[in-house]
């Protein structure tokens, strides 16, 4: 999985350094507008899915980078489809956050850790802190 990442970043490195790379890189056409002078979001998701298989568990790395997967989906198709419509609070750094996405955010990973730890005595109860500990790391939008 390091090597992986290893080379992902390099090669994402070396479109935003070498001016060669950036002018022949493959994938250009399909950046968003911030990712043309920064690292994509792809390298960050490697990282973060190889960070989770190094130092986790099997089940707990797996639960985890589903949560990522599922979780992050849930949050931006319900926040762009329907946000807005119950609080018109918007949430994040930038305020492009919705309330309703967050919530399909947690929804979907609490469901998901009670899948994966259903035979787990008192599961519930770390399901709901790592379902919020996801939920608030999704609103911190660094890029």
């Amino acid at each position: 999985a390091w090597a992986i990442t290893s080379i992902g970043w390099s090669a994402d490195l070396a479109r935003l350094h070498i001016p060669f790379v950036a002018r022949h890189w493959p994938l250009q056409t399909i950046l968003r507008d911030h990712e043309h002078e920064q690292l994509t979001g792809g390298c960050y998701f490697s990282l973060g899915c190889t960070l989770a298989m190094t130092v986790s568990p099997p089940d707990v790395s797996s639960c985890a980078i589903i949560f990522l997967v599922l979780g992050d989906m849930a949050a931006a198709l319900i926040g762009v489809s329907f946000g807005g419509e119950v609080a018109s609070l918007k949430l994040g750094r930038e305020g492009k956050k919705s309330v309703e996405g967050s919530l399909a955010m947690f929804c979907v990973c609490f469901l998901v850790a009670m899948v994966f730890f259903w035979d787990v005595q008192l599961s519930e109860y770390a399901a709901v802190v790592a379902a919020a500990t996801a939920t608030l790391t999704e609103l911190y939008e660094p890029l």
